[in-house]
């Protein structure tokens, strides 16, 4: 979770602010699930918190709220709502019903995307949407050309970024159909699949070097990943999924299309002929939805519920 891990840090800079950082480190058991309890109301006795964030739902956020001595705010990432058909039948449906459940206590909720709240079963009026922001100081564009070298990729074939990490509903099946379609119609790309092994310290030189990202999952909260493609000018092409509409609207070049190979081909073909990068970095400062904007947002929120200290 780098973007909580970000966030955190964040906060943690912020003027009269002190933040601790603290991990269920076992939830596979009933014993570990007690033993995790326990050092959890520790750590906010040690720290002498006045409010605990917990980010995603599923069972870390249920035994948060049903454990902690003081107000819990629970951010909704996605695929604590959304279906996970990869982690097998019994967990993805127990995983959305332990996060449904810890809505009913927590004392705030924040989702990141409106479809997310929409998810909810109940306690919509209460939910703050925030998405997570992207990081300007970080998520700094490199001169194509440059970022090319640096990472020793030849002028063609042109790079589709795919960010997959291993997730099916991410549909890989997908994105290699329209790399088919593609390449059929005489375009030399190639998808270039990103399967969690590059560091947050490398990304911006990644997507400053590709030529555009590609995005066809079955579902999606507020995905990151399109967000630092804006910060760093990269085209995006994509489905109309999670919050990517509101995201990319502004942004040219790039487009949301039906989930077709050959319409997504098609689309990311005009993408690659044009040949520019994105106004997505200005559009990110219009909307403000850079990260310090909306970590205040947050902050704001986490102090209104916070228990005063005695």
């Amino acid at each position: 979770m780098v973007f909580a891990r970000r966030q955190a840090k964040a906060l943690a800079a912020m003027p009269n602010v002190t933040v601790a950082t603290w991990f269920f480190a076992e939830r596979s058991s009933l014993g570990g699930l007690l033993r995790s309890r326990r050092s959890l109301r520790e750590a906010i006795a040690r720290h002498r918190a006045g409010v605990l964030h917990v980010h995603y739902g599923t069972i870390t956020a249920l035994l948060s709220v049903l454990s902690s001595p003081v107000p819990v705010v629970v951010t909704y990432h996605g695929s604590d709502l959304n279906r996970t058909p990869g982690d097998g039948l019994l967990r993805d449906l127990a995983g959305r019903l332990f996060s449904q459940l810890a809505a009913l206590g927590a004392s705030g909720i924040i989702c990141v995307s409106e479809g997310l709240r929409r998810r909810l079963w109940w306690r919509r009026g209460r939910v703050r949407v925030i998405p997570m922001g992207v990081d300007l100081e970080h998520c700094v564009p490199v001169p194509y050309l440059e970022a090319r070298q640096r990472l020793a990729w030849p002028d063609k074939p042109w790079r589709i970024l795919f960010n997959h990490r291993d997730s099916p509903v991410k549909r890989l099946d997908i994105a290699r159909q329209v790399e088919a379609c593609l390449r059929a119609d005489g375009i030399d790309a190639c998808l270039e699949v990103l399967r969690g092994d590059v560091s947050s310290e490398r990304m911006p030189l990644v997507l400053s070097a590709a030529d555009a990202l590609l995005l066809c999952s079955d579902q999606e909260g507020s995905p990151t990943m399109v967000k630092e493609a804006m910060a760093c000018g990269l085209p995006v092409v994509t489905n109309d999924v999670g919050d990517v509409r509101e995201r990319l609207a502004g942004v040219a070049p790039g487009a949301i299309v039906e989930r077709d190979p050959a319409r997504m081909a098609e689309a990311l073909k005009e993408v690659l002929l044009l040949g520019r990068r994105s106004n997505g970095r200005d559009r990110v400062v219009a909307n403000m939805a850079d990260a310090r904007t909306l970590d205040q947002l947050t902050l704001e929120l986490l102090r209104d519920r916070a228990r005063p200290h005695a």
